[in-house]
Protein backbone atom coordinates (compact mmCIF):
# COMPACT_ATOMS: atom_id res chain seq x y z
CA UNK A 1 0.00 0.00 0.00
CA UNK A 2 1.20 3.91 -0.93
CA UNK A 3 2.43 6.32 1.83
CA UNK A 4 -0.66 8.44 2.88
CA UNK A 5 -1.42 11.64 0.49
CA UNK A 6 0.63 9.80 -2.43
CA UNK A 7 -2.06 8.02 -4.51
CA UNK A 8 -0.57 6.63 -7.63
CA UNK A 9 -1.91 5.06 -10.70
CA UNK A 10 -0.30 1.78 -12.57
CA UNK A 11 -2.17 1.33 -16.21
CA UNK A 12 -1.23 -1.82 -17.92
CA UNK A 13 -1.77 -1.71 -21.70
CA UNK A 14 -0.08 -3.61 -25.07
CA UNK A 15 -1.00 -0.67 -27.23
CA UNK A 16 -0.64 3.06 -25.81
CA UNK A 17 -2.26 4.94 -29.09
CA UNK A 18 -5.58 4.34 -28.52
CA UNK A 19 -5.60 5.43 -24.82
CA UNK A 20 -3.62 8.94 -25.27
CA UNK A 21 -6.06 10.91 -24.21
CA UNK A 22 -6.94 8.89 -20.99
CA UNK A 23 -2.89 8.59 -20.29
CA UNK A 24 -2.68 12.79 -20.92
CA UNK A 25 -5.45 13.65 -18.43
CA UNK A 26 -4.67 11.15 -15.94
CA UNK A 27 -0.59 12.12 -15.76
CA UNK A 28 -1.76 15.75 -15.91
CA UNK A 29 -4.04 15.27 -12.80
CA UNK A 30 -1.86 12.61 -11.00
CA UNK A 31 1.74 13.00 -10.63
CA UNK A 32 2.58 9.52 -9.36
CA UNK A 33 1.21 7.58 -12.86
CA UNK A 34 3.23 4.80 -14.57
CA UNK A 35 2.73 2.77 -17.82
CA UNK A 36 3.46 -0.91 -18.14
CA UNK A 37 2.99 -3.67 -21.18
CA UNK A 38 2.99 -6.54 -19.61
CA UNK A 39 1.77 -8.31 -16.38
CA UNK A 40 5.85 -9.21 -15.17
CA UNK A 41 6.16 -5.42 -15.54
CA UNK A 42 2.90 -4.57 -13.69
CA UNK A 43 3.97 -7.01 -10.64
CA UNK A 44 7.69 -5.25 -10.65
CA UNK A 45 5.55 -1.73 -10.50
CA UNK A 46 3.70 -3.02 -7.83
CA UNK A 47 6.39 -4.36 -5.85
CA UNK A 48 8.60 -1.11 -6.18
CA UNK A 49 6.42 2.18 -6.96
CA UNK A 50 3.83 0.56 -4.47
CA UNK A 51 0.39 1.22 -6.86
CA UNK A 52 -2.88 2.24 -5.23
CA UNK A 53 -5.09 1.68 -8.58
CA UNK A 54 -4.34 -0.83 -11.62
CA UNK A 55 -6.10 0.38 -14.78
CA UNK A 56 -5.97 -2.40 -17.61
CA UNK A 57 -6.37 -1.20 -20.84
CA UNK A 58 -6.30 -4.47 -23.28
CA UNK A 59 -7.54 -4.52 -26.41
CA UNK A 60 -10.74 -6.93 -24.93
CA UNK A 61 -11.66 -7.38 -21.22
CA UNK A 62 -10.62 -11.20 -21.50
CA UNK A 63 -7.08 -10.30 -22.26
CA UNK A 64 -7.41 -7.97 -19.24
CA UNK A 65 -8.33 -11.28 -17.26
CA UNK A 66 -5.91 -13.24 -18.74
CA UNK A 67 -3.31 -10.49 -17.37
CA UNK A 68 -4.83 -10.08 -13.94
CA UNK A 69 -4.43 -14.13 -13.83
CA UNK A 70 -0.60 -13.97 -14.82
CA UNK A 71 -0.03 -11.39 -12.76
CA UNK A 72 -1.36 -13.25 -9.44
CA UNK A 73 0.30 -16.48 -10.50
CA UNK A 74 3.85 -14.64 -10.10
CA UNK A 75 2.99 -12.99 -7.21
CA UNK A 76 0.56 -14.54 -4.89
CA UNK A 77 -0.41 -11.81 -2.83
CA UNK A 78 -0.37 -9.44 -5.48
CA UNK A 79 -3.80 -8.33 -4.51
CA UNK A 80 -2.88 -7.51 -1.01
CA UNK A 81 -0.47 -4.67 -2.48
CA UNK A 82 -2.97 -2.90 -4.46
CA UNK A 83 -6.31 -1.19 -3.26
CA UNK A 84 -8.85 -1.46 -6.62
CA UNK A 85 -8.97 -2.73 -10.31
CA UNK A 86 -10.36 -1.22 -13.28
CA UNK A 87 -10.90 -2.59 -16.22
CA UNK A 88 -11.17 -0.01 -19.30
CA UNK A 89 -13.40 -1.58 -21.80
CA UNK A 90 -15.17 -1.01 -25.56
CA UNK A 91 -19.21 -0.25 -25.71
CA UNK A 92 -19.69 -3.74 -27.13
CA UNK A 93 -18.19 -5.67 -24.29
CA UNK A 94 -20.19 -3.52 -21.36
CA UNK A 95 -22.10 -6.89 -20.10
CA UNK A 96 -18.44 -8.81 -20.17
CA UNK A 97 -17.44 -6.24 -18.32
CA UNK A 98 -19.91 -5.78 -15.97
CA UNK A 99 -20.10 -9.77 -15.29
CA UNK A 100 -16.25 -9.78 -14.59
CA UNK A 101 -16.56 -7.08 -11.79
CA UNK A 102 -19.42 -8.90 -10.35
CA UNK A 103 -17.33 -11.72 -9.75
CA UNK A 104 -15.00 -9.65 -7.94
CA UNK A 105 -12.43 -10.12 -10.92
CA UNK A 106 -12.02 -6.02 -10.70
CA UNK A 107 -13.64 -3.86 -8.87
CA UNK A 108 -14.66 -1.51 -12.16
CA UNK A 109 -14.98 -0.55 -15.43
CA UNK A 110 -14.34 2.39 -18.01
CA UNK A 111 -15.50 2.50 -20.95
CA UNK A 112 -12.63 3.99 -23.35
CA UNK A 113 -14.07 3.12 -26.85
CA UNK A 114 -15.86 5.53 -27.42
CA UNK A 115 -14.59 7.80 -25.20
CA UNK A 116 -17.70 10.05 -24.03
CA UNK A 117 -16.03 11.87 -21.53
CA UNK A 118 -12.39 11.39 -20.27
CA UNK A 119 -12.95 13.22 -17.11
CA UNK A 120 -15.29 10.84 -15.70
CA UNK A 121 -12.33 8.39 -14.91
CA UNK A 122 -10.79 11.20 -12.89
CA UNK A 123 -13.74 11.48 -11.15
CA UNK A 124 -13.70 7.65 -10.39
CA UNK A 125 -9.82 8.06 -9.41
CA UNK A 126 -10.62 10.84 -6.73
CA UNK A 127 -13.29 9.07 -5.66
CA UNK A 128 -10.77 5.99 -4.98
CA UNK A 129 -8.16 8.03 -3.33
CA UNK A 130 -10.63 9.56 -0.96
CA UNK A 131 -11.60 6.39 0.20
CA UNK A 132 -8.05 4.93 0.71
CA UNK A 133 -7.26 7.92 2.25
CA UNK A 134 -10.30 7.09 4.53
CA UNK A 135 -8.77 3.57 5.09
CA UNK A 136 -12.38 2.34 2.78
CA UNK A 137 -9.98 0.52 0.61
CA UNK A 138 -7.68 -0.87 2.69
CA UNK A 139 -7.23 -4.40 2.60
CA UNK A 140 -6.07 -6.35 5.06
CA UNK A 141 -2.92 -9.03 4.27
CA UNK A 142 -3.93 -12.28 4.26
CA UNK A 143 -1.94 -15.57 4.30
CA UNK A 144 -2.13 -18.54 1.89
CA UNK A 145 -2.62 -22.27 2.71
CA UNK A 146 1.22 -22.77 1.03
CA UNK A 147 2.27 -19.82 3.49
CA UNK A 148 0.86 -21.28 6.31
CA UNK A 149 1.97 -24.47 6.02
CA UNK A 150 5.76 -22.88 5.43
CA UNK A 151 5.04 -21.62 8.82
CA UNK A 152 4.13 -24.76 10.39
CA UNK A 153 7.47 -26.10 8.80
CA UNK A 154 9.24 -23.25 10.50
CA UNK A 155 7.78 -23.76 13.74
CA UNK A 156 8.51 -28.05 13.53
CA UNK A 157 12.25 -27.56 12.51
CA UNK A 158 12.54 -24.57 15.46
CA UNK A 159 12.64 -26.93 18.21
CA UNK A 160 15.94 -28.37 17.87
CA UNK A 161 17.38 -24.90 17.48
CA UNK A 162 15.27 -23.89 21.00
CA UNK A 163 16.26 -26.36 22.84
CA UNK A 164 20.05 -25.55 21.87
CA UNK A 165 19.31 -22.03 22.93
CA UNK A 166 18.09 -22.98 26.42
CA UNK A 167 21.17 -25.32 26.37
CA UNK A 168 23.22 -22.48 25.81
CA UNK A 169 21.72 -20.11 28.34
CA UNK A 170 22.09 -22.69 31.01
CA UNK A 171 25.72 -23.26 30.62
CA UNK A 172 26.46 -19.25 30.32
CA UNK A 173 24.32 -19.50 33.89
CA UNK A 174 26.70 -22.33 35.32
CA UNK A 175 30.24 -20.39 34.07
CA UNK A 176 28.54 -17.05 35.19
CA UNK A 177 28.15 -18.65 39.38
CA UNK A 178 31.82 -20.10 38.72
CA UNK A 179 33.05 -17.05 38.57
CA UNK A 180 31.06 -15.26 41.32
CA UNK A 181 32.46 -17.72 43.41
CA UNK A 182 35.96 -17.14 42.47
CA UNK A 183 35.51 -13.60 42.75
CA UNK A 184 33.91 -14.38 46.48
CA UNK A 185 37.14 -16.30 47.29
CA UNK A 186 39.54 -13.15 46.21
CA UNK A 187 37.29 -10.82 47.95
CA UNK A 188 37.55 -12.66 51.27
CA UNK A 189 41.38 -13.25 50.92
CA UNK A 190 41.94 -9.18 49.80
CA UNK A 191 39.76 -7.47 52.58
CA UNK A 192 41.12 -9.53 55.72
CA UNK A 193 44.50 -10.96 55.00
CA UNK A 194 45.73 -10.77 58.72
CA UNK A 195 42.93 -12.43 60.04
CA UNK A 196 44.45 -15.73 61.58
CA UNK A 197 40.70 -17.79 60.82
CA UNK A 198 41.13 -16.61 57.25
CA UNK A 199 43.24 -18.64 55.08
CA UNK A 200 43.38 -19.36 51.31
CA UNK A 201 43.09 -23.46 52.45
CA UNK A 202 39.87 -22.56 54.77
CA UNK A 203 38.33 -20.21 52.22
CA UNK A 204 38.73 -22.81 49.37
CA UNK A 205 37.53 -25.50 50.76
CA UNK A 206 34.34 -23.69 52.44
CA UNK A 207 33.37 -22.25 49.00
CA UNK A 208 34.25 -25.48 47.07
CA UNK A 209 31.84 -27.14 49.93
CA UNK A 210 29.44 -24.83 49.61
CA UNK A 211 29.49 -24.87 45.82
CA UNK A 212 29.50 -29.31 45.80
CA UNK A 213 27.14 -29.85 48.43
CA UNK A 214 24.83 -26.78 48.32
CA UNK A 215 24.58 -24.79 44.91
CA UNK A 216 25.67 -26.58 41.98
CA UNK A 217 22.92 -29.55 43.58
CA UNK A 218 20.22 -26.78 42.95
CA UNK A 219 21.53 -25.45 39.70
CA UNK A 220 21.54 -28.95 38.26
CA UNK A 221 17.81 -29.24 39.45
CA UNK A 222 16.45 -26.12 38.14
CA UNK A 223 18.53 -26.97 34.98
CA UNK A 224 17.13 -30.38 34.71
CA UNK A 225 13.54 -28.95 35.25
CA UNK A 226 13.69 -25.86 32.56
CA UNK A 227 15.09 -28.33 30.10
CA UNK A 228 12.13 -30.79 30.75
CA UNK A 229 9.98 -27.53 30.82
CA UNK A 230 11.22 -26.04 27.60
CA UNK A 231 10.87 -29.47 25.98
CA UNK A 232 7.29 -30.21 26.96
CA UNK A 233 6.23 -26.96 25.65
CA UNK A 234 8.35 -27.37 22.14
CA UNK A 235 7.04 -30.73 22.02
CA UNK A 236 3.15 -29.37 21.99
CA UNK A 237 3.85 -26.91 19.90
CA UNK A 238 5.49 -28.68 17.09
CA UNK A 239 2.78 -31.75 17.62
CA UNK A 240 0.00 -28.84 17.23
CA UNK A 241 1.99 -27.28 13.80
CA UNK A 242 2.23 -30.80 12.36
CA UNK A 243 -1.50 -31.99 13.06
CA UNK A 244 -2.60 -28.41 11.66
CA UNK A 245 -0.61 -28.90 8.61
CA UNK A 246 -2.17 -31.70 8.09
CA UNK A 247 -5.23 -31.08 8.55
CA UNK A 248 -5.14 -28.33 6.19
CA UNK A 249 -3.17 -30.16 3.38
CA UNK A 250 -6.24 -32.94 3.70
CA UNK A 251 -9.07 -30.09 3.33
CA UNK A 252 -6.94 -29.07 0.46
CA UNK A 253 -6.29 -32.72 -0.74
CA UNK A 254 -10.08 -33.36 -0.62
CA UNK A 255 -11.05 -29.91 -2.75
CA UNK A 256 -9.08 -30.78 -5.42
CA UNK A 257 -10.97 -32.18 -8.53
CA UNK A 258 -9.81 -35.29 -9.22
CA UNK A 259 -12.81 -36.51 -10.01
CA UNK A 260 -14.74 -34.01 -11.80
CA UNK A 261 -15.74 -35.12 -15.71
CA UNK A 262 -15.28 -32.45 -18.13
CA UNK A 263 -16.61 -32.82 -21.56
CA UNK A 264 -14.77 -31.13 -24.61
CA UNK A 265 -16.47 -30.76 -27.71
CA UNK A 266 -13.74 -29.35 -30.47
CA UNK A 267 -12.86 -30.17 -34.21
CA UNK A 268 -9.48 -28.84 -34.43
CA UNK A 269 -7.26 -31.25 -33.04
CA UNK A 270 -4.43 -28.56 -31.97
CA UNK A 271 -7.01 -27.05 -29.26
CA UNK A 272 -9.03 -29.92 -28.58
CA UNK A 273 -5.77 -31.55 -27.36
CA UNK A 274 -4.34 -28.29 -25.95
CA UNK A 275 -7.41 -27.80 -23.28
CA UNK A 276 -7.33 -31.87 -22.73
CA UNK A 277 -4.29 -31.54 -21.34
CA UNK A 278 -4.55 -28.40 -19.17
CA UNK A 279 -7.24 -29.91 -17.89
CA UNK A 280 -5.44 -33.11 -17.10
CA UNK A 281 -2.44 -30.98 -15.75
CA UNK A 282 -5.30 -29.47 -13.47
CA UNK A 283 -6.51 -33.00 -12.14
CA UNK A 284 -9.54 -32.42 -14.00
CA UNK A 285 -11.22 -36.17 -16.05
CA UNK A 286 -11.59 -34.76 -19.36
CA UNK A 287 -13.78 -36.38 -22.12
CA UNK A 288 -13.32 -35.28 -25.83
CA UNK A 289 -14.90 -35.31 -28.80
CA UNK A 290 -14.36 -33.81 -32.24
CA UNK A 291 -17.73 -33.91 -33.19
CA UNK A 292 -21.23 -32.87 -32.32
CA UNK A 293 -22.71 -36.72 -32.47
CA UNK A 294 -20.69 -38.23 -30.77
CA UNK A 295 -20.48 -35.94 -27.80
CA UNK A 296 -24.11 -35.99 -27.23
CA UNK A 297 -24.01 -40.03 -27.10
CA UNK A 298 -20.79 -39.54 -24.61
CA UNK A 299 -22.70 -36.57 -22.51
CA UNK A 300 -25.29 -39.19 -21.39
CA UNK A 301 -22.80 -41.75 -20.34
CA UNK A 302 -19.95 -39.62 -18.32
CA UNK A 303 -22.97 -36.73 -17.08
CA UNK A 304 -19.78 -33.65 -17.50
CA UNK A 305 -20.32 -31.17 -14.55
CA UNK A 306 -18.99 -28.92 -17.39
CA UNK A 307 -19.47 -28.74 -21.32
CA UNK A 308 -16.72 -26.70 -23.54
CA UNK A 309 -18.13 -26.18 -27.05
CA UNK A 310 -16.32 -24.93 -30.47
CA UNK A 311 -19.28 -22.66 -31.73
CA UNK A 312 -18.02 -23.98 -35.02
CA UNK A 313 -18.47 -27.76 -35.44
CA UNK A 314 -18.81 -29.64 -38.81
CA UNK A 315 -21.92 -31.88 -38.37
CA UNK A 316 -24.13 -29.59 -36.34
CA UNK A 317 -25.12 -26.52 -35.47
CA UNK A 318 -23.27 -25.63 -32.07
CA UNK A 319 -26.19 -23.05 -30.99
CA UNK A 320 -28.94 -26.59 -31.53
CA UNK A 321 -26.25 -28.96 -29.34
CA UNK A 322 -26.57 -26.70 -26.65
CA UNK A 323 -30.37 -26.32 -26.75
CA UNK A 324 -29.96 -29.97 -26.48
CA UNK A 325 -27.98 -30.42 -23.40
CA UNK A 326 -30.40 -27.07 -21.72
CA UNK A 327 -33.43 -29.30 -22.04
CA UNK A 328 -31.56 -33.25 -21.30
CA UNK A 329 -33.12 -34.25 -17.48
CA UNK A 330 -29.87 -35.65 -16.89
CA UNK A 331 -28.44 -32.25 -17.99
CA UNK A 332 -30.03 -30.10 -15.92
CA UNK A 333 -27.27 -28.71 -13.85
CA UNK A 334 -24.43 -29.07 -16.39
CA UNK A 335 -22.83 -25.21 -16.90
CA UNK A 336 -22.00 -24.91 -21.18
CA UNK A 337 -18.45 -22.72 -21.73
CA UNK A 338 -18.24 -21.96 -24.94
CA UNK A 339 -14.96 -22.04 -27.41
CA UNK A 340 -15.24 -19.36 -30.31
CA UNK A 341 -12.63 -17.37 -32.54
CA UNK A 342 -12.64 -13.41 -32.63
CA UNK A 343 -15.11 -13.57 -35.80
CA UNK A 344 -17.37 -15.38 -34.13
CA UNK A 345 -19.46 -12.31 -32.54
CA UNK A 346 -22.71 -12.92 -33.71
CA UNK A 347 -22.24 -16.72 -33.07
CA UNK A 348 -21.00 -15.56 -29.32
CA UNK A 349 -24.02 -13.09 -28.68
CA UNK A 350 -26.81 -15.83 -29.81
CA UNK A 351 -25.11 -18.30 -27.49
CA UNK A 352 -24.79 -15.88 -24.59
CA UNK A 353 -28.57 -15.11 -25.46
CA UNK A 354 -29.33 -18.89 -24.63
CA UNK A 355 -27.84 -18.44 -21.07
CA UNK A 356 -24.38 -20.52 -21.65
CA UNK A 357 -22.03 -19.70 -18.31
CA UNK A 358 -18.71 -18.41 -19.97
CA UNK A 359 -17.28 -17.42 -23.62
CA UNK A 360 -13.25 -18.51 -24.07
CA UNK A 361 -11.69 -16.95 -26.87
CA UNK A 362 -8.94 -18.88 -28.84
CA UNK A 363 -6.41 -19.51 -28.28
CA UNK A 364 -7.48 -20.35 -24.58
CA UNK A 365 -5.39 -19.31 -21.77
CA UNK A 366 -4.79 -21.57 -19.25
CA UNK A 367 -4.94 -19.61 -16.09
CA UNK A 368 -8.26 -17.77 -17.40
CA UNK A 369 -9.88 -21.54 -18.50
CA UNK A 370 -8.95 -23.08 -14.94
CA UNK A 371 -10.12 -19.81 -13.27
CA UNK A 372 -13.69 -20.10 -15.35
CA UNK A 373 -14.00 -24.04 -14.52
CA UNK A 374 -12.88 -23.87 -10.85
CA UNK A 375 -15.69 -20.60 -10.34
CA UNK A 376 -18.10 -22.13 -12.56
CA UNK A 377 -17.60 -25.98 -9.90
CA UNK A 378 -18.07 -23.91 -7.10
CA UNK A 379 -20.65 -21.02 -7.86
CA UNK A 380 -23.51 -23.48 -8.04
Amino acid sequence: MSRPNKFSVLLITNDKAPLETIIRLIKRHFSSFFVVSSAEQAVEAINTKAIDVVLFGYGSVQEAEVCFLHMIRNDRTIEDKIAATIVLCNKEEVQNAFNICNKDIFNDYFICKPLYDPHHILLRLRTMRRLLSSGSLKRSKSMSLEEVCSYFDQVASSGKELMDLNQETLERLMTTVSFSMEAIKERMLKEQPNNPNICATSVNAIIDEHATQTLMPKLETEKQHAKEQVGSLLNDLVASSENHKSSIQHEIKQSQPAAVSIMVVEDEEKDLMQIATHLEESGFTPNVSSNAAQALQMMEQCQPRIILIDLTLPDMSALHVISRIQNHPKLQNTKIMALAKKGDKDKVMDAVKMGISEVMIKPIDKDLLMYKINYNLTSG
